[in-house]
């Protein structure tokens, strides 16, 4: 039994998985005998969860906007100019098809019937995303990789990853302009907080995070996918 799930821990990159397993799933509809509604279904609910994320990066952009036109009306310096009120604006491509909840569960019950079928490889689950971490690389450190998520937190970056049997990571990073990653920290734990300045004081920039497997000190195994994540000025 899988001891660290193969789904991602943040959100952001579960849109991420959910696109992977969108594209491939077709491909395997009729391997796994799953019908048109079920494979439809799968595409509904990413575009679904996909724009639920739009939504909530929108919302906290019309946040700030209303904070700086409530600190403007409040304490700005005095002038003739007529400051207009903040409007939402959601973000264009809103799905055509309602989905009911639930989505990871109904995911978690696709994936169950796949891997119980007699035509499942382990082939195919790596290509599916549907194989716990703990399971790539088992018997060959040269296979193991870790999966990162990150989120905003309090101002700060929370980055994590489940360890399994590692000693830690290292993990890397770039921004702004930055072209080459550099290493922001060796860690045993299974979380980390980025609470670096911005680079441009009051300017947003995009931050991205890999890292790689340490096993006794020594890296092994494959870095991991980027994430990334926006840093706006609080």
């Amino acid at each position: 039994m899988e001891q660290n799930p193969y789904l991602p821990v943040g959100d952001a990159q579960k849109v991420l998985w959910l696109e992977n397993f969108d594209e491939k799933f077709p491909g395997y509809s009729k391997k796994f005998a799953f019908d048109k509604p079920t494979v439809d279904s799968v595409h509904n609910d990413r575009l679904s969860f996909s724009y639920s994320m739009l939504l909530l990066s929108g919302v906290k952009t019309y946040e700030h906007t209303c904070v700086k036109y409530k600190d403007a009306i409040k304490i700005g310096a005095l002038t003739n100019l007529i400051l207009e009120i903040p409007v939402f604006v959601a973000p264009t491509g809103a799905p055509i098809v309602a989905i009911a909840p639930g989505i990871f569960k109904r995911i978690a019950k696709l994936v169950t019937t796949i891997k119980n079928h007699p035509a499942y490889t382990e082939t195919i689950g790596k290509d599916l995303g549907i194989i716990g971490s703990e399971n790539l690389g088992k018997d060959n450190p040269d296979d193991l990789k870790v999966k990162l998520s990150v989120k905003e937190s309090g101002g700060s970056i929370q980055l994590k990853y489940v360890k399994g049997d590692l000693d830690g990571v290292k993990l890397e990073s770039k921004r702004g302009a930055e072209t080459d990653f550099t290493l922001l920290d060796k860690i045993s734990q299974t979380n980390f907080t980025d609470d670096r300045k911005m680079l441009v004081d009051g300017k947003p920039e995009i931050r991205q995070y890999r890292a790689w497997c340490l096993l006794k000190d020594k890296v092994v195994g494959k870095v991991s996918d980027v994430v990334s994540i926006t840093v706006t000025p609080v």
